[in-house]
């Protein structure tokens, strides 16, 4: 794979080059003028530093402690990966080979730590620390003490819900713990530090430790080893199957810059309703198609290879309910770890590798899918990268080489033509360059105004998806918050031990994770299968604007050729079918993202206050009740009704909440995405269309200073165009072998 393709990457750079020298040499002439020359080498810079500049994303992803990080470690033959964060962290590994041996960790801001802490204190029962702007920062030694003694308060009832220990609870007493290490790297602005060398290892403290990896935003590795080419990211994902939405948001937020994705299963524990519910979020996403699948085999745990053989042909069914035709393969990666670095083991991992080794049969099958699934992959990651990012270079080249031969055929029939010949060929490409002048005037209009029409009609669109009446995303967001039961008759039971602050607070808590998970689950896929449905419509939109002129481009440059030479010369026109223009490769090289479907959903301290002043009330009630000697409520019955209304004020906090939310997502989802594509793509297509009408436009002063050349200079510059023209031809003859190249590899 990686030859492959960095062979032809490497075939496009010297072509590109080459083509740039050719350009050197005609401007460094004093006797050629033409403006062209210099945006066609501004186009070949800009092509070389997209080609340098590429990035070509693989996600790995899969349940918790399915052996994401050892079978990425196996692919760099190295323990370099540690995560053993569980699942309270949300870290996104990314890792490429290089040069060098480094860790560079990205650190949250204070702002962002803060506003995690908030969040979490939200109808926390045993927060009551007012502050005089009304904000907590984890910087102030009087805030940290509070919320020590918050959490000291905390009954063991509310540190543990549904079997599990609190998300909030323990989210706070990380942050709590880490605070003396961590100060001094975090800062108002992003910050991070770097571990090289010898330092690379420190990492994976950060990485493995809780309190420290709560701490963290991103983790980038580079890892001087040749397995990879530097230009393939791989990413270690949190946990597909992790509690929190959050983290699910995490792994979307990279999902929809990545390219390719390598999902792995554990034949421990086979395919699990997690990974369905994943899968078809992943198929409304729309980005189901590039996936390989692998299952992690434990060779510990089979007794036989058939043992193994069926478990994994289990998992391949299943798969095929839910992905059509999954390509799956099944090997061990801690074992090719082992085996990578065996000189390197401990006595203990030597003797499991050992135990391993004797298992013929089943080592024998592992390696073999080990094999397929390595071919496989290269093979796909040569063919989509040669695809998505060498194809668009080559035909630009293409088009400048063309205007190139164009322009030495003109200027060499010229030259042999006698004064009244020249004089008619001149006013003839006079009028052309005229017309090249109003179709550059006429492209740019007709694009700005095809954007704005297209840009009114999605923001139209928008409007439409994000609108609370007319059932799009926020519609469906506020019927499921008006719909979702929550069985407050449970809670009667917790009173007792936790209280009414402490129950209401673990109600929140139950409303706020289903809310959380609808979100992630449903209406972020949804979002990103709109936005995919958008992209469509602007693709073809533009396409059908650009086409035309592509179109009126090569008329132009076979009526050219057939006014002003007498010889049927073949130079490439470019196909009036050819496209013009991929979303997706502008994206790529663009960056322009999908904005972060991450939902943070504010409360105020209107929640408490309200189901308190309720329970004040009920309160009230029973005691007048008692006065006039009426048999009381059951004691817990007004803080029932309490409950009740807590929930109400808390459905209504959230519907606002969510309506808030939305409002800014639209707003970065029309003007920091949308519009910015459509800038790119206009932009893109009225630089490809420039370069094909600029491959038969001609400056006319300079023809006619060049025909007035007479005697040995005249022939010397026609000896130079020659030499230009097979130079050029050299070029061609490249390009054409180069398509052949790129298409066996696809």
């Amino acid at each position: 794979m990686e030859e492959s393709h960095d062979s032809l990457k490497e075939e496009l750079l010297d072509i590109n080059d080459t083509l740039m020298a050719l350009l050197q040499g005609i401007q460094e002439r004093p006797d050629f003028t033409d403006e062209r020359f210099h945006d066609w080498k501004k186009g070949c810079a800009d092509i070389r530093q997209q080609i340098m500049d590429e990035v070509f994303r693989v996600a790995v992803i899969g349940p918790i402690k399915s052996g994401k990080s050892t079978f990425i470690n196996s692919l760099f033959k190295g323990d370099y990966l540690k995560r053993g964060a569980g699942v309270v962290t949300s870290i996104v590994t990314r890792i490429r080979s290089g040069k060098n041996l480094k860790a560079r960790l990205f650190f949250k801001t204070w702002s962002e730590v803060n506003a995690d802490i908030e969040q979490a204190l939200v109808l926390f029962p045993s927060w009551d620390r007012q502050t005089t702007d009304n904000t907590f920062d984890i910087r102030r030694a009087e805030d940290r003490k509070a919320l020590t003694r918050a959490l000291d308060k905390l009954s063991p009832e509310l540190r543990i819900t549904d079997g599990t220990f609190n998300s909030n609870s323990v989210l706070l007493s990380l942050y709590l713990k880490g605070y003396d290490r961590f100060s001094t790297y975090i800062s108002t602005d992003s910050s991070d530090a770097e571990f090289s060398g010898k330092r690379f290892t420190e990492h994976q403290e950060f990485a493995g430790e809780d309190s420290l990896a709560v701490y963290l935003k991103d983790i980038e590795l580079e890892i001087d080893s040749r397995s990879l080419d530097s230009t393939i990211e791989i990413a270690d994902c949190q946990g597909s199957d992790s509690p929190n939405p959050h983290h699910l948001v995490m792994i979307q937020d990279y999902l929809m810059r990545a390219h390719f994705i390598v999902y792995v299963i554990s034949s421990r524990t086979g395919l699990r309703q997690a990974d369905v519910h994943f899968l078809t979020m992943l198929k409304t996403m729309g980005i189901s198609e590039n996936i390989l699948f692998i299952v992690n085999c434990d060779l510990s745990e089979h007794e036989s290879q058939e043992d193994m053989l069926n478990i994994v042909n289990k998992i391949k069914e299943e798969l095929a309910l839910v992905q059509p035709a999954p390509v799956v393969y099944a090997f061990s990666a801690l074992f090719n770890l082992f085996r990578s670095m065996s000189d390197g083991l401990s006595k203990r991992d030597g003797l499991r590798l050992a135990h391993w080794e004797e298992e013929a049969d089943m080592v024998s099958f592992s390696q073999d899918e080990k094999k397929k699934f390595e071919s496989v992959l290269n093979s796909k990651l040569s063919q989509e990268r040669s695809s998505l990012l060498l194809k668009n270079h080559i035909e630009r080249i293409n088009i400048m080489v063309s205007g190139i031969l164009r322009w030495i055929e003109t200027n060499k029939e010229l030259m042999e033509k006698d004064a009244s010949g020249a004089s008619s060929a001149i006013e003839t490409m006079g009028k052309h360059h005229e017309r090249m002048m109003q179709m550059r005037t006429l492209i740019k209009s007709t694009l700005n105004g095809a954007k704005d029409e297209i840009m009114i009609k999605i923001k139209s669109e928008i409007d439409k998806f994000f609108n609370v009446h007319t059932g799009g995303a926020i519609s469906e967001a506020t019927q499921f918050i008006n719909d979702h039961e929550i069985a407050v008759e449970k809670y009667r039971s917790k009173l007792e031990a936790s209280g009414f602050s402490g129950s209401l607070y673990l109600l929140f808590q139950e409303f706020k994770q289903a809310v959380d998970s609808f979100m992630a689950q449903t209406i972020n896929p949804e979002i990103a299968r709109f936005s995919s449905l958008l992209e469509q419509r602007i693709q073809k939109a533009l396409d059908s604007v650009a086409q035309p002129f592509y179109s009126m481009a090569i008329e132009d440059i076979e009526g050219l050729k057939a006014s002003v030479s007498n010889q049927a010369q073949v130079l490439t026109a470019g196909s009036a079918g050819q496209r013009l223009l991929s979303l997706d490769s502008l994206k790529f090289s663009s960056g322009i993202t999908l904005p972060s479907s991450s939902t943070t959903l504010n409360y105020s301290s209107k929640i408490r206050a309200g189901a308190a002043m309720r329970l004040g009330l009920y309160s009230m009630t029973k005691f007048f009740k008692k006065v006039i000697k009426k048999s009381p409520e059951d004691e817990r019955e007004e803080q029932m009704k309490a409950l009740q209304d807590g929930v109400r004020l808390i459905k209504g906090e959230t519907q606002e909440a969510i309506k808030f939310h939305f409002e800014n997502y639209r707003e970065n989802f029309k003007f920091q995405y949308i519009a910015k594509l459509l800038d790119a793509a206009t932009e893109h297509l009225y630089t490809i269309l420039l370069e094909r009408y600029q491959s038969y436009d001609t400056d006319i002063q300079t023809l006619e200073q060049m025909v007035e050349k007479k005697g040995a200079e005249r022939e010397e510059i026609i000896n130079f165009l020659k030499q230009v023209e097979s130079d050029a031809r050299t070029i061609q003859d490249h390009i054409e072998k180069f398509r052949n190249r790129i298409n066996k590899a696809a």
